[in-house]
């Protein structure tokens, strides 16, 4: 009396299946995209030789450089968190060409106490050519806030040269 009819048999199988192959491949999913989130070279092990805050010839040389139409932008993502993009116009009015330069962003809170940081090197990664005198590129540089920021914990997004390398 209580036998399962063949038939629901095998559509309870079939179900199960579908389930099981739909979380494999969304779990494949998951595996592939953290992968391709955390791959690549960090911009600090991208190019040698920098001259760094400290260095005599990048401090008389960082003051040859301008940031110029500074802007923020806030990118919410699903997960409520937001990553924030500061966009400038980085002009290179000194008279040597750049072969390297490395930014850094960084978000300030309330207290103007550092909450985050990131880094990017629009040369050579952006711009493969040397950033010559007189030149100028857009240049942007992406922060990811800490999990409970929001907008209004956030007093200021900058941006800054910290690294070159000349021809």
């Amino acid at each position: 009396m209580d036998e399962i009819e063949p038939e629901q048999t095998t559509d309870r199988r079939r179900s199960r299946l579908i389930l099981l192959a739909g979380a494999a491949g969304a779990l494949l999913l998951a595996l592939i995209f953290i992968l391709v989130a955390r791959s690549g070279p960090t911009p600090t092990t991208a190019v040698v030789d920098l001259l760094r805050a400290g260095s005599p010839e990048f401090e008389g040389y960082k003051s040859r450089i301008a940031l110029n139409d500074k802007e923020i932008i806030v990118h919410p993502n699903m997960i409520g968190m937001a990553q924030y993009e500061v966009r400038a116009r980085l002009v290179n009015q000194g008279d040597r060409a750049l072969t390297a330069v490395e930014m850094g962003g960084k978000i300030l809170d309330l207290q103007d106490k550092v909450i985050a940081e990131n880094a990017s090197l629009p040369v050579p990664r952006v711009r493969r050519n040397p950033l010559g005198p007189g030149e100028s590129m857009p240049v942007s540089v992406k922060v990811d806030a800490p999990a409970k920021v929001t907008e209004a914990d956030v007093k200021d997004v900058l941006i800054e040269v910290r690294g070159l390398k000349f021809e």
